[in-house]
């Protein structure tokens, strides 16, 4: 198997859509409430995403495996009231089995190379702030309860 990133096209957007949705079954159940992430569905989702990179509405980019898309991340903006940096990496997703594939490491040295930036992750999400701290990220002390996926804890990492 022979894995890259590229920067997402409209066309990708329903592919995105249903890799954020097998990533969310993967990453949060269990951790948010059942129906959660049924009640966005990969439809929905890939509406979001295309709107998202023809709209310009962040940056987007895909990791491929021989020609599917099994990652994808996005940058923003930050949405945060005063941000700590003004990049935000909003989404970065790996299907499970591309786990330790270096594809993760792929889409974060594409979406934002060695620039200062901020991110939400899941407070009980481990193996993700591993993969944050060995790429400069640390805790700063925010965190938030994200209402939308039934008060789940997020805590803000920056670097």
């Amino acid at each position: 198997m022979t894995g890259i990133a590229r920067p997402a096209t409209a066309e990708d957007a329903e592919a995105i859509g249903h890799v954020h949705y097998e990533a969310h079954v993967e990453t949060y159940s269990g951790h948010i409430p059942a129906g959660a992430i049924e009640g966005f569905p990969p439809e929905q989702r890939s509406r979001m995403w295309r709107r998202t990179i023809e709209e310009g509405l962040g940056d987007v980019w895909v990791a491929e495996v021989d020609g599917q898309v099994v990652g994808f991340a996005s940058t923003l903006r930050s949405r945060d009231e005063n941000p700590p940096r003004e990049l935000e990496l909003g989404a970065i997703y790996l299907q499970a089995a591309h786990h330790g594939s270096g594809l993760g490491q792929a889409l974060l040295d594409a979406a934002i190379g060695d620039r200062p930036a901020s991110l939400w992750v899941l407070d009980e999400n481990p193996r993700a702030i591993a993969f944050y701290r060995r790429n400069g990220f640390e805790a700063d002390g925010a965190d938030k309860l994200d209402e939308r996926w039934g008060n789940i804890r997020e805590i803000r990492l920056v670097r």
